[in-house]
């Protein structure tokens, strides 16, 4: 049992006040919280399940299911509930499902605006019979125990990696996996150590390329990985876990039908030490291969222990038969292939999972999220231009794992599920062509005007290494810093070497390149492409439809393309029937180039010469869009339609013109970015015209609903994470530009709700639904039926 600071005499008067709660209260007593209050639970085949009614004190709350073996507590026996409907009366439902292994007992615990309620209170808990429906409290817990649900550095509750996790024995051989490419290269070279460099001198530029023809890292770079600190060294924190010794990811590989899977862990010891494997909860073994059927229902924990005794827990991961059907999806989406897409930028995954039912209702096909992997964060500092969690470090991936500014893996998913239930597919934004910016990283940085700054942190905690900026040996390696992921892993060698982009039209810089300084991932690479083809199996097995590949432009047709055929091959040698997926590939001058010439780099041709040749069939590549950056000015940019227009996504403003100087797309008259112009009847013009144009057949139409940048110019998410009361560093906090929390779901709210600082609510507006509804053979809809009576 963990005491997290509390003195040896509180310890011991809480023992005895714990043991006097076991004699006094062996009778059920009266609840003396009605804060939080359990309907009803089962346990059934070790699953213990259930739905509590919580008053709505505030928007930000924490709900958690604390059980015991017998009389033992465990700060990792326990299940995070959510959110599941709103009743009439100030309260709540919250429903939670979970595996707790030979639980015999329970209490609730409801943290909320600084306060826990209990559930039933009075230091009773509910005992556990199998198959029980209803509460029953009659034993007593100590009050000593502490909830798993802690704080992240987003400030919001992780739910412990134990929670919804199934215990599962051993499977039969169904699927016969294919070997992932080794995580660290063999026969690395010797390099020389480095020397701290002196006055306001760092190790800048010691990774550039050293000519056009060369774009990888120099291989004796893989001397330099390992740069984690152990547990006790300076620097260590404990969300960096064992990563100075293990390394490893789970890769899920499916039968034809995806009615089984084969689940391998790759994994790598610092010192090459023996490992072996958890699946389940059972008994540690040799094998890092691990079988699963349709028969499985809940998330599959895994854990990597080495032979000294250290453990590396991975995050729980799901399977895609475990998701929602999607019954009350509209016949008119042709399952998935034609539909308007609402990407509800900065939204919490929790009120994106609330708003589903309003979408679905609305006849929108489905609903884009931001990126949902674990990113780069900050809390003692505001970025260079004074922005304080800005929103473009979402796009700075410091890992695969589904951890989140907007949420935990286990909020994400649980807003899947709610939103395939209402009907509506979700879809990814992935960002696999780079990692996070030089110099933006865990370690201490100097400029060369000797001006220092400290790391940032991630949104997981997972540790992270480049080599910007820096100018400290690193005490683990003993030599200069490079690039490192661990929470990946990423080394060196999956990165290409430093490059900056001079020119658009050489296609070697725009592919091999640093974009706007970004650690470019070597995506040639058969290990790069195998983990990211891996991330995205993992997106799709937790319950995405479909998938936005950020910066594609930057990865190229034939690296793209050789990541597709990995995927599809992972998901059992097609992909889903539903499935699409959009690449940014934003066109100007390099147009002929990327577009319209034929030749090696075109997207619109040998992209698809090369996925013919790699087994797609022209059912599959049509499932594969182009993101049309030439719409609404200049499309078609190369004079025609050198493929169908039914292979680009289509839009009118998106999230990267809305930064004041972009160029990203040229509209000019022919299209409105709302938070620029804030003119609502323009905006509403162009959204309708989206859908009401006829001169070609677009199948995926996407609506931008944002939130307003604020007067000062504060551009983080209006999450509340982006607050400058949030702000912890040393700098003056005058200097801090924030943008303070605003609602993202409210049931009753119309359309283009116009504030500084607030969400915009495009997609609320009739006009627009009904324009889209007409463009997909559903009929008009009315406010009232959508549940906003007086909109418009």
């Amino acid at each position: 049992m963990a005491w997290f600071g509390i003195s040896k005499l509180t310890q011991q008067l809480l023992v005895l006040l714990a043991a006097f709660s076991i004699i006094a209260f062996a009778t059920p007593l009266e609840k003396r919280a009605t804060q939080v209050s359990l309907n009803s639970y089962t346990f059934s085949g070790n699953v213990l399940a259930g739905s509590i009614n919580i008053q709505n004190i505030a928007y930000a709350k924490v709900v958690t299911v604390i059980y015991a073996v017998g009389n033992t507590w465990s700060s990792s026996q326990s299940i995070a509930a959510s959110y599941s409907v709103s009743g009439s009366n100030g309260y709540e439902t919250w429903i939670f499902s979970g595996t707790a292994v030979g639980a015999t007992q329970f209490y609730i615990k409801y943290d909320v605006s600084g306060t826990s309620y209990y559930d039933p209170g009075n230091s009773v808990n509910y005992q556990i019979s199998s198959a029980t429906s209803s509460p029953s409290s009659t034993s007593s817990r100590s009050s000593t125990v502490v909830s798993s649900s802690t704080t992240s550095t987003t400030g919001q509750p992780v739910s412990s990696s134990s929670s919804t996790v199934a215990t599962v024995p051993p499977g039969t051989g169904a699927v016969s996996p294919s070997t992932p490419p080794r995580i660290i290269p063999t026969s690395i070279p010797s390099e020389a150590v480095a020397t701290a460099p002196s006055g306001c001198g760092n190790w800048n530029g010691g990774d550039s390329c050293p000519s056009d023809g060369v774009s990888s890292f120099a291989a004796s770079a893989e001397n330099r990985r390992w740069q984690t600190p152990p547990n006790g060294a300076g620097g260590y924190d404990p969300s960096f876990g064992t990563y100075r010794d293990l390394v490893g990811y789970a890769d899920i590989q499916y039968n034809s039908a995806r009615t089984a899977a084969a689940v391998i862990v790759n994994a790598a010891s610092r010192t090459g030490e023996t490992l072996t494997y958890s699946f389940g909860g059972a008994a540690a073994s040799s094998s890092n291969v691990f079988q699963v059927d349709s028969s499985l229902t809940g998330a599959l924990s895994i854990s990597i222990s080495a032979s000294s005794g250290k453990t590396l827990t991975l995050d729980p991961i799901n399977f895609i038969w475990q998701n929602t059907p999607l019954t009350a999806a509209q016949s008119t989406f042709q399952n998935g292939q034609k539909g308007g897409i609402v990407e509800l930028f900065g939204w919490p995954w929790v009120d994106v999972g609330q708003e589903c039912a309003f979408l679905g209702k609305a006849g929108y096909m489905g609903v884009k999220i931001w990126p949902p992997n674990e990113h780069v964060w900050g809390s003692n500092y505001y970025e260079t231009d004074k922005q304080f969690r800005p929103w473009y470090l979402v796009y700075q991936p410091v890992s695969y794992r589904l951890h989140s500014r907007s949420g935990t893996r286990s909020e994400l998913r649980a807003m899947i599920q709610a939103c395939r239930a209402a009907g509506v597919r979700v879809y990814a934004d992935a960002v696999v062509n780079h990692m996070v910016g030089q110099g933006t990283d865990v370690q201490n940085h100097r400029n060369s005007d000797c001006s220092l700054y400290s790391g940032h942190n991630a949104t997981a905690g997972s540790p992270y290494y480049t080599s910007g900026n820096t100018y400290l040996i690193n005490p683990q390696t003993g030599t200069r810093p490079t690039m490192e992921f661990p929470a990946v892993p990423y080394g060196p060698s999956d990165f290409h070497c430093e490059r900056s982009i001079s020119s658009w039209t050489d296609m070697n810089q725009v592919t091999k390149g640093y974009l706007v300084g970004l650690t470019d991932l070597n995506t040639e690479n058969a290990y790069t492409q195998d983990r990211i083809a891996t991330y995205i199996v993992d997106l799709l097995s937790i319950g995405f439809s479909g998938v936005r590949f950020d910066a594609a432009k930057h990865i190229g047709p034939s690296s793209i393309a050789a990541i597709f055929a990995i995927i599809k091959k992972k998901m059992g040698g097609s992909m889903p029937a539903d499935y699409i997926s959009w690449l940014e590939i934003i066109l100007g001058g390099e147009a002929s180039v990327l577009a319209c010439d034929g030749g090696a780099d075109s997207w619109y041709t040998n992209f698809n010469n090369i996925l013919s040749g790699k087994g797609f069939t022209q059912a599959e590549i049509n499932q594969v869009k182009i993101w049309s950056s030439d719409y609404p000015k200049e499309m078609p940019i190369c004079g025609s339609w050198v493929i169908p227009a039914s292979r680009f996504a289509i839009q009118n403003d998106d999230h990267d013109q809305q930064n004041p100087g972009s160029s990203s797309r040229d509209m000019q008259s022919y299209g409105s970015v709302l938070i620029k112009d804030k003119d609502v009847p323009k905006h509403r013009g162009f959204e309708v015209q989206l859908f009401s144009r006829t001169d070609a057949d677009w199948q995926i139409k996407l609506v931008l609903s944002s939130y307003q940048f604020t007067d000062a110019g504060g551009n983080g998410f209006p999450d509340g994470l982006s607050d400058c009361s949030l702000y912890t560093g040393s700098s003056p906090a005058s200097g801090c530009v924030g943008i303070a929390k605003d609602q993202a779901f409210v049931a009753s709210s119309c359309g283009y709700t116009m504030k500084s600082g607030g969400y915009t609510r495009v997609h609320r507006d009739l006009s627009i639904i009904n324009a889209m509804r007409a463009w997909v053979g559903l009929g008009a809809t009315t406010a009232s039926a959508l549940g906003i009576p007086g909109c418009t």
